[in-house]
């Protein structure tokens, strides 16, 4: 092959990279202004489990979940503030530093992945008509949180589906 012929195929190469490259759309991470709140909607994907139900507020350094539903534990709420949970039934309270608490516990799950995925660096995003998906793991947990205009509709961690309603900034 002549010199030439060369000269022209190397940049026939290049210019496809440098178009192929260019056209490839960065996902951006989403967004949650603080303060927010929020309706859960929590289910198992075993069948025939119960469906849980909480609301969820995030200030700036705290979060309570209050959960209303299975009527057994109605009312149960959640506090998270300064690296110490508090838990609240009726009469019965148990405080607890963050890492005392299984990373399984569904509440730390969610919040977890909220923060990971609006805060973190270590979070995969891609777009799927007009949704943000955000990618990651809490421990050893995968999971996957779908923003719509920065606004949390579904998470999907460890056997779980959670829906969001309501969300309020």
């Amino acid at each position: 092959m002549n010199k030439p012929a060369k000269y022209l195929i190397i940049s026939i190469i290049l210019v496809m990279l440098f178009t192929l490259t260019s056209c490839k759309k960065n996902t951006k991470a989403a967004t949650l202004n603080i303060p927010y709140s929020c309706e859960l909607t929590m289910k198992s994907d075993d069948e025939g489990s119960d469906t849980y139900k909480a609301s969820l507020s995030r200030k700036e350094n705290s979060w309570l979940v209050t959960y209303t539903e299975p009527e057994s534990i109605s009312g149960m709420t959640i506090t998270y503030s300064d690296d110490n949970y508090k838990i609240k039934l009726d009469k019965l309270e148990f405080d607890a530093k963050r890492d005392e608490l299984p990373d399984s516990a569904l509440s730390t799950m969610i919040i977890s992945a909220l923060d990971k995925s609006t805060l973190s660096t270590n979070v995969e995003y891609k777009t799927n008509k007009g949704l943000t998906i955000a990618s990651g793991t809490i421990g050893d947990k995968d999971y996957e949180l779908v923003f719509k205009d920065d606004i949390p509709q579904s998470l999907k961690i460890s056997g779980y589906t959670v829906t969001f309603s309501n969300f309020k900034s």
